[in-house]
């Protein structure tokens, strides 16, 4: 059994609404960072973003937590709360591969008819928690 793994969808394996037109997101390297990417939200009505990941690789018996690695701009509409220049790592829920399925999904989606902006998506990291 291996401890404590960790696993990094970046915005490029995942599943982003509108990301290949340049009008609605922007996507760039990041610098020093585990994530190797971050999609940033220009402009959109219909925000969603979606990952799946086998969990075929993981160890069965091991809990682990998802996370989004999210950030907002300066003068961002209050999506999240977020003081400062730091990251956020939001946890969508925590699984055992043993009781679900061999894939999931993690799903971020907001089909309001309200524009959103500022979001700066990282990845989704799948992180053990618990043996």
């Amino acid at each position: 059994m291996t401890m404590f793994q960790s696993f990094v969808l970046s915005p490029k394996s995942v599943w982003i609404c509108w990301a290949e037109d340049p009008q609605y997101w922007r996507v760039s390297p990041m610098q020093n960072s585990r994530f190797s990417q971050k999609a940033e939200l220009l402009d959109v009505c219909w925000l969603q973003i979606r990952g799946t990941f086998d969990t075929a690789i993981l160890d069965k018996d091991t809990t682990y937590s998802v996370l989004r690695k999210v950030h907002l701009n300066p003068g961002s509409p209050d999506l999240i709360k977020q003081e400062g220049e730091e990251w956020l790592a939001l946890e969508v829920g925590k699984f055992q591969p043993a009781k679900v399925s061999r894939e999931i999904t993690a799903n971020l989606l907001d089909g309001t008819t309200h524009w959103k902006t500022g979001l700066v998506f990282a990845g989704v990291e799948i992180r053990a928690v618990s043996a």
